[in-house]
């Protein structure tokens, strides 16, 4: 049997078993190396090959990562209580709970959507099971490679899974220096497109980064006074370099009126957006602990234009291995989330549909009109809600919209490449004009970190000198002072050119 989806793994793996193990391979003698305070220490990523019948680390080098790629990943997120008995047994018991009815793969052979598993108090005992599950090694990359790479003496930890039709490109780790009860978070970097106009030829309007974060956040109390450091940290870690955006999920332990302002404080936004009520709570109902019920399991996002996610749903509702025994204390979450079109007209929106909706409607409320606007998509059609004052309201569909940004614009468009690579050529294209270019970096209107002089045609091909993890821009300003302006994206590695 050849491996799994191997063409969506950014490059081959390295070997870092000598011996073959027959089942999973051993858990490694724990040996810590020091890092500075807070930091965000780099992993490794496993996969199983099928081929060598053994799990092999993968490169967090971007070299490989091509089109098409899923613009939508759905995420599930479970705290399964390292507490309880019958560890391997409610271990076991998620899993396929989450194979069959959660992600709808009722065979072993059958492959996942796009997504991400994130589990937390996943306990030592039981960690090879997950790499033991055939469905795992058929279908996800896992993280962390081993126990080892929890806190120092931790017994329980956090496990996150990637399925392979998804890019996984870095892999880091949050140690939290004012946790008493080894806390962490796992951050995953993964690759995801920008969905195209249907009239475009392209296959996508770009690829970015999304980091995902898998958490436990300080427990009970006593640990109020560390959680408000901890999601900080995390907020910070999801607006890394060359981040398109960012979600945090997990155990938040919100048990405190102050949990709830921790969030924004930590420059974060909910994706509940209902109240904390019976109907939103994951904990109090499956636990023996004399404490209230609570939405102690959230979803948190950097809130960034350009992707939007569900309204979380809870799983794992009544999921017993017997009577009593739960599978765990806790519900689980899931959600999708869909990076959306509306990315591809954000700066025209920004800049001209103010004019053009004020001119359309012959401004019936009179005065200057403030614009703003905001995009939702559960599972219907993309819809912008254009706001000119709190009396007046125009919707249009993304589509729609679309159609008139690109046919206002239609005469002087820059293409945002898909695949920009240090060291390699990259073709860059426009439609109409011919004038400057300039590479201004990650903020449109900033330094100019190239310039790459005048253009009689409408393409060039330039040799990326940009070093990877870059995040830029293009801009191409006609003789008339006319700008077009691309999405940003990020400078993958090339592996050739820079240390």
């Amino acid at each position: 049997m050849s491996d799994i989806d191997e063409s969506f793994i950014p490059s081959p793996p390295s070997d870092f078993y000598e011996t073959e193990p027959d089942e999973a391979p051993p858990l490694p003698v724990r040996v810590r190396v020091r890092h500075e305070a807070d930091a965000q220490i780099p992993l490794r990523a496993v996969r199983y090959s099928s081929r060598k019948k053994r799990w092999a680390q993968t490169s967090n080098c971007a070299r490989g990562v091509r089109e098409p790629l899923p613009s939508t990943v759905r995420l599930v997120t479970w705290n399964l209580d390292f507490t309880a008995p019958d560890k391997k047994k409610r271990l076991l018991a998620a899993l396929s709970y989450i194979q069959q009815h959660v992600l709808d793969c009722r065979t072993i052979s059958e492959r996942p959507e796009p997504c991400c598993i994130l589990l937390q108090e996943v306990h030592e005992s039981v960690f090879t099971q997950i790499l033991n599950a055939e469905w795992v090694r058929r279908c996800f990359i896992v993280v962390p490679a081993s126990v080892d790479k929890w806190p120092d003496q931790a017994e329980y930890g956090n496990v996150t899974l990637v399925s392979r039709t998804i890019p996984v490109v870095n892999v880091s780790t949050i140690i939290f220096s004012n946790s008493k009860m080894k806390r962490n978070a796992v951050f995953v970097d993964i690759k995801l497109s920008i969905p195209a106009h249907e009239d475009e030829p392209r296959l996508s309007g770009g690829i970015v980064t999304l980091r995902v974060a898998n958490t436990h956040l300080e427990s009970m109390p006593e640990g109020a006074a560390a959680r408000p450091k901890q999601l900080k940290l995390i907020g910070g870690a999801l607006r890394g370099r060359g981040v398109f955006g960012g979600i945090v999920a997990g155990d938040m332990n919100a048990i405190s009126p102050g949990d709830e302002r921790i969030v924004e404080a930590a420059g974060l936004y909910d994706a509940w957006e209902g109240e904390d009520d019976e109907e939103s709570f994951t904990w109090g109902y499956q636990s023996l602990e004399r404490l209230p019920p609570g939405r102690l399991d959230k979803v948190l996002t950097t809130g960034q234009e350009g992707f939007v996610v569900d309204q979380p749903e809870r799983i794992g509702v009544g999921e017993a291995i017997g009577r009593g025994k739960w599978v765990s204390d806790h519900y689980g979450l899931i959600l999708m989330t869909e990076l959306i079109i509306v990315l591809a007209v954000d700066k025209y929106l920004k800049e001209h549909l103010q004019c053009a909706v004020k001119y359309s409607c012959n401004d019936p409320l009179g005065g200057n009109l403030q614009l703003f606007f905001h995009a939702v998509q559960l599972r219907s059609p993309v819809v912008v809600l254009i706001q000119l004052n709190d009396k007046f309201m125009m919707k249009f569909s993304v589509a729609s919209l679309a159609l008139f940004v690109a046919g206002t614009l239609a005469q002087f468009t820059i293409n945002t490449p898909a695949n920009v690579v240090e060291c390699q050529p990259t073709l860059l294209s426009w439609s109409g004009g011919t004038g400057e270019f300039i590479l201004p970096g990650a903020t449109p209107n900033g330094v100019a970190i190239e310039n790459l002089g005048q253009q009689n045609s409408t393409s060039v091909t330039w040799l990326c000198n940009i070093q990877s993890g870059t995040s830029i821009g293009l801009t191409l300003r006609d003789s008339t002072g006319l700008t077009a302006q691309s999405a940003p994206f990020t400078v993958n590695p090339g592996c050739t050119c820079f240390s």
